[in-house]
């Protein structure tokens, strides 16, 4: 019996085997089955371009720089202010050739061109005095620092939007007597003022350049303050008033409502000449100088708030009816010691 049964074993596992792919077919299939898929090359990447910088610097006539120039590429609205070395600096400019706006207090606007390499560029340009312009140098004392200053000589008044807009009277044109110099002037005979906007100073000097054609006090509103507390009491209207006539100079103590009070006087302005008021507080010491002569002084037991500055016409002299007052180079300077005047006779 064993003996059927293990013969049809024998020939089915013959038969199986004889039916099988050779040991060569198997050896090419185990291959191919390892085999690993191909990978296509990788692409060569482009090279990126090197970029156009620039590197610029602004000086005067004598190669000195010009420290807080603002340089505007033309087709951008972003200026850029230069640094004490009168330097700016552009990284990857889109387009090599181009040209841009200078402009710099004390000085006439410059348009330049420029057409760029790929990587680093270094140009230099020089910008022309402008003999009307004040520079910040002139405008501020020694250890003085410039907190504010328009000489209007691009025919602006940086926030001073009465004058600047025209209204009320106020006109920004060029002075007959001074050709090339530009200034603000008022003929509007109704007593009116405005303010500088967003701006507050403490410890501080304003200067200004001013001339009466005709007769007619002016109002000098420093540290001007609105609706604020001053001992336990709401105040309106507080500032100190420095009221400049032919007659004289006269310092108020105003907090309004409440007192109105007349602190200091001194020698009045002549008509029909330009005259440099300065208007200083220090630690509670208000003073008051015309053409570098102290006028009017006031030490203040009880100092007001820092605050703005404005102008004001006052009533007029009927008699006069044509009178036109001007303004010119108005600057405000922070103080870190004592006032001292910087006028110079010309």
């Amino acid at each position: 019996m064993k003996t059927k049964i293990l013969l049809p074993l024998l020939i089915v596992v013959f038969v199986l085997a004889a039916c099988g792919p050779s040991p060569e077919e198997a050896a090419t299939m185990t291959a191919s089955a390892w085999t690993p898929t191909p990978v296509p090359p990788t692409a060569t990447s482009t090279p990126t371009p090197i970029p156009y910088d620039l590197t610029v610097s602004i000086t005067d006539a004598d190669g000195v720089a010009v420290s807080g120039a603002i340089v505007t590429i033309n087709g951008s609205d972003t200026p850029v202010f230069a640094g004490e070395d009168g330097k700016t600096e552009w990284t990857n400019l889109p387009e090599p050739d181009g040209s841009m706006t200078i402009t710099a207090q004390g000085y006439f606007a410059s348009e330049q061109t420029f057409s760029l390499s790929r990587g680093p560029n270094d140009l230099t340009f020089t910008l022309e005095r402008d003999p009307n312009g004040l520079l910040p140098t002139q405008a501020c004392g020694t250890g003085e620092s410039l907190l504010y200053i328009e000489d209007f000589q691009d025919n602006e008044a940086q926030s001073w939007p009465e004058i600047d807009l025209h209204a009320n009277g106020w006109n920004i044109a060029e002075y007959t007597g001074e050709p090339g110099n530009i200034v603000a002037s008022n003929n509007n005979m109704t007593h009116h003022g405005n303010n500088l906007q967003d701006k507050t100073f403490s410890d501080a000097v304003w200067r200004a350049r001013f001339a009466v054609d005709g007769r007619r006090p002016l109002s000098f509103n420093w540290l001007v303050n609105y609706g604020v507390q001053i001992d336990g009491q709401q105040i309106d209207d507080a500032r100190y008033q420095i009221v400049v006539d032919t007659d004289g100079i006269g310092l108020r103590r105003l907090t309004l409502p409440v007192l109105n009070i007349g602190a200091a006087s001194g020698s009045g302005a002549s008509a029909g000449s330009w005259h440099n008021l300065e208007i200083s507080t220090f630690q509670g010491e208000t003073q008051v100088w015309l053409d570098g002569k102290k006028a009017a002084g006031y030490v203040d037991p009880k100092p007001l708030p820092g605050g703005g500055v404005g102008l004001e016409l006052m009533s007029f002299d009927s008699s006069k009816p044509d009178t036109v007052v001007y303004f010119d180079n108005i600057s405000v300077c922070g103080l870190s010691a004592p006032f001292a005047s910087v006028y110079v006779v010309p």
